[in-house]
């Protein structure tokens, strides 16, 4: 009896142990996602930005009479 006590422990302590390896596993893999995810967002924000400061060098009222005037002279 007790070596079957053994062995069902030795069993349990191996799974628990492999559980734990997985377990760190997913969390590396979710937190490099998080990372990617991160990177993308940020990413996108400055091209946001980007987009936001070339709407608004387009309207613009300075710009817009600027631009008023070239085609003015051109024609």
């Amino acid at each position: 009896m007790s070596q079957f006590r053994f062995v069902l422990v030795v069993f349990y302590f191996t799974a628990v142990l492999i559980f734990a390896v997985y377990l760190r596993g997913a969390n590396n893999r979710v937190f490099y996602k998080l990372s990617q995810y991160n990177a993308l967002q940020n990413q996108l924000k400055q091209k946001l930005g980007a987009k936001q400061l070339q709407l608004e060098s387009l309207i613009n009222p300075s710009a817009l009479s600027k631009r008023l005037e070239e085609l003015d002279a051109d024609d």
